[in-house]
């Protein structure tokens, strides 16, 4: 599985993805998170299987759902989920969009 995560590039966003792939090896899942900035997304995005948009560029998610191939879903980051680093509740909620959209046929 291939997520892409936007956000500012900070020091929150490096934990962020630790705590999700810690998740993700607990599960014996494949994950690949890539931290992008709204100028780096145009970058390795074309075979996501969905973007999350954390809290601090939640503004420009109109903007990014349009940038983003159809196909592939853009999920908003709860605000709270982001700041606490709770990779587990962010990766189920992600896992459960990619599922909700293929069972819609968009992918």
């Amino acid at each position: 599985m291939k997520i892409i995560l936007v956000c500012y590039s900070g020091s929150s966003a490096s934990i962020l993805r630790d705590r999700m792939l810690a998740w993700c090896r607990s599960n014996l899942m494949d994950a690949e998170v890539i931290i992008a900035s709204l100028a780096g997304l145009d970058e390795d995005q074309e075979d996501a299987d969905i973007v999350l948009v954390g809290p601090q560029v939640r503004c420009a998610l109109s903007n990014i759902r349009e940038r983003v191939p159809a196909g592939i879903p853009v999920l908003a980051v709860d605000t709270r989920d982001y700041g606490m680093a709770k990779g587990d509740r962010i990766m189920q909620e992600a896992i459960a969009e990619i599922r909700r959209c293929q069972e819609q046929g968009m992918r």
